[in-house]
């Protein structure tokens, strides 16, 4: 865990120590054991360490090399290290026992864009190459770290996080209305906004490039470029996907870090946590970490949900005793938990604020237990333990009639959940769009309202001000209301963009507050483009979702876990967290109202009459307005209300 930075002057003038001394210190809460700088020319670079979790974060840095002529620094690990030793071999004897910086530093010089591509791992690095007077930054495949930049036409600032750039004196501390407008309608799709004014993202699985005269971004991998993967036999894929699996887990396990895990009752973190066993000393117990709902939660939740993970978790450690249950209830904290502290190191409104309280609690109680790690299985949905839903119109497309029909009629759901695979599994994919809008409007699914105004708490003079509705249209962004014809291009979108774009800023203050790393396998670069380049129909096969995971982990998690069609609720107990919450939250809407900022963005009369017109008990219906606007919509709101007070140093 660390932080990077640099300061590169464009017009040629010497780089200036003062300057770059700010820098570290912006970057001290990322950095807090020392930040270092170092000087070549005309630019500066900054390296902040933190504490070691593993092979990346050394004490020397920056790398210097050739004489001078190149200043490195590198954030973040590698997880595919044996794969570039070996392309370093014929040119670099000792590679393997390189840490990971050195490693990267070499690979890249060999290299170039071609090497980078090869990497797995989660990281940024920094290149400045004297000789050249050329400034290279880069953001790994899937944005897994941060790294953004502002420039003028003198210089170029690049650093981990937009507070290390706001501490320059000169740099205007201001908030992007756009980005705020984004974020109350929940559109997080323009990758390079940031919170803050002039203060750009390096957008993931893109190098930015600047020299004297010019600045450009370019993207050196992408998900459209992944190729298909098709084996003889159902069992191969199982081999296959065990094999690839179990790789990436070991090497996020195996660089001497004290490992811990989320666990819930879901596939994915707990393949990751029966995984990780084989990968840990045989006397080893892997401690596990699950947000269970308050002692104040009612119980209700919708159909097809659940909230309380327990009896999953009891089944999951009476099958592996090495994995040792800690259930966090959070009791007592709601939407305000910890949120001054984390929008300050985080820079971001998150959209759905009120998960940060059992999140915190869960990196609390794991730094209380001494680890440096927590494994989590967030992406799995996306990738390997992807449902399958393009089963369908994989199957009409190959005219695999007779599979299809077994496709439709055997899933769960008697006569409705027939209707509804072959309508929404495949009608609406290959029918014009306006099919489906028009069922909608039929089944009055859809408010007389636009998508922004009845689920979001925005303005609504300043959602026509930012022009809410064009961007949505630009980015095809429709609340998912309309079919999606093409699930691997929404997977790629969501596992690399959009849903994605703040995740590095995220979990780059969680490390910063907690002092834990959290490591998700399934957002390995491999594991990404080989789960996408697989058969819809080895994801969904007769009615069962997540097919392969399933089949994958037979013989390793309980059938509880393998068996349930539900789908666990975060957050179950939101109406009792923010009925603790409602005097705060009646006292922050004054707050909303007074700044005369605020009360442009958000619609306080909006959420005063929600508050006012408090449910009893929790909604269980999702037609219920409550259902997802008072914990999503009026969270977010909260919390970029907050965020722009802050921003401009209210004390309120």
């Amino acid at each position: 865990m660390s932080a990077i930075g640099a300061i590169f002057w464009k017009d040629g003038r010497p780089a200036d120590r003062a300057m770059l001394d700010r820098l570290g210190q912006g970057l001290r809460p990322y950095g807090r054991i020392s930040q270092t700088v170092s000087i070549s020319g005309s630019c500066g670079v900054v390296f902040a360490l933190s504490g070691a979790t593993g092979a990346g974060d050394q004490v020397h840095q920056p790398v210097q090399a050739n004489n001078g002529r190149h200043l490195f620094v590198f954030e973040g690990r590698l997880d595919n290290r044996v794969e570039i030793a070996q392309e370093m071999a014929a040119s670099d004897f000792g590679a393997g026992r390189m840490d990971d910086a050195d490693l990267a530093f070499r690979s890249w010089l060999k290299g170039g864009d071609a090497a980078v591509r090869k990497w797995s791992g989660a990281f940024s690095f920094i290149c400045w190459d004297a000789h050249e007077e050329k400034l290279v930054a880069c953001r790994d495949h899937l944005g897994l770290r941060a790294l953004c930049c502002h420039e003028t036409a003198q210089r170029i600032v690049v650093a981990s996080a937009p507070r290390a750039v706001l501490a320059l004196p000169d740099v205007e501390r201001a908030i992007d209305e756009q980005k705020i407008a984004d974020q109350l309608v929940q559109m997080f799709h323009d990758g390079e906004r940031t919170f803050y004014k002039g203060i750009k993202r390096i957008l993931p699985g893109h190098l930015l490039r600047v020299d004297q005269a010019n600045t450009k971004s370019e993207r050196y991998w992408s998900l459209d470029e992944v190729r298909e993967v098709r084996h003889a036999s159902d069992e191969e894929y199982v081999e296959a996907g065990l094999e690839l699996f179990n790789e990436v887990v070991r090497a996020q396990v195996s660089d001497g870090s004290r490992i811990g895990t989320f666990l819930s009752g879901g596939l994915d973190s707990s393949s990751v946590a029966v995984t990780a066993l084989d990968h840990l000393a045989s006397s080893q117990t892997l401690p596990a970490f699950t947000w269970i709902p308050s002692k104040d939660w009612d119980g209700r939740c919708r159909d097809g949900m659940y909230g309380d993970e327990t009896p999953f978790i009891e089944d999951i450690c009476n099958l592996h005793p090495r994995i040792k249950p800690h259930f966090v209830r959070s009791e007592g904290h709601g939407l305000f938990h910890q949120l001054d502290d984390f929008l300050d190191y985080a820079g971001v409104a998150p959209r759905n604020a009120i998960n940060l309280c059992w999140i915190h609690d869960i990196n609390m109680a794991a730094r209380d237990q001494g680890l440096d790690v927590l494994l989590e299985g967030g992406m799995g949905n996306m990738s390997l333990s992807w449902s399958g839903d393009g089963v369908l119109l994989e199957r009409w497309q190959q005219r695999d009639y007779a599979n299809l029909a077994r496709d439709v009629f055997a899933g769960p759901g008697g006569a409705k959940g027939v209707v509804r695979r072959l309508t929404h599994m495949l009608a609406f994919k290959v029918a014009p769009g306006w099919v489906h809008q028009r069922y909608t409007h039929l089944r009055g699914g859809r408010s007389a309202l636009p998508p922004w105004r009845s689920r979001s708490a925005i303005n609504p003079d300043f959602a026509r001000e930012m022009h809410v509705e064009d961007r949505m249209e630009q980015f095809g962004w429709d609340f998912f209301s309309k079919p999606v014809r093409d699930t691997k291009q929404l997977r790629a979108e969501l596992i690399a963009g959009s849903f994605s774009h703040e995740r590095a800023d995220i979990h780059q203050a969680l490390r910063a507050m907690h002092g834990i790393e959290t490591r998700d396998p399934f957002s390995d670069r491999r594991l990404v483009e080989w789960s996408l380049g697989l058969p819809e129909a080895q994801s969904r096969r007769f009615g069962k979702s997540r097919w392969l995971i399933r089949r994958m982990m037979k013989d390793k998690l309980p059938a509880s876990v393998l068996d349930n069609t539900k789908g666990g609720e975060q957050v179950i107990d939101w109406h009792a967290r923010l009925s603790w919450d409602l005097p705060r939250l009646r006292d922050e809407l004054e707050a909303l109202a007074d700044d005369p900022d605020t009360a442009r963005f958000i619609d306080v009369k909006l959420i005063k009459t929600c508050l006012d017109d408090w449910p009893a008990e929790t909604p269980a219906g999702s037609a219920h307005r409550g259902y997802s606007f008072i914990p999503v919509s009026i969270g977010s709101a909260i919390a970029a209300g907050r965020l722009v007070r802050r921003t401009k140093g209210s004390n309120r």
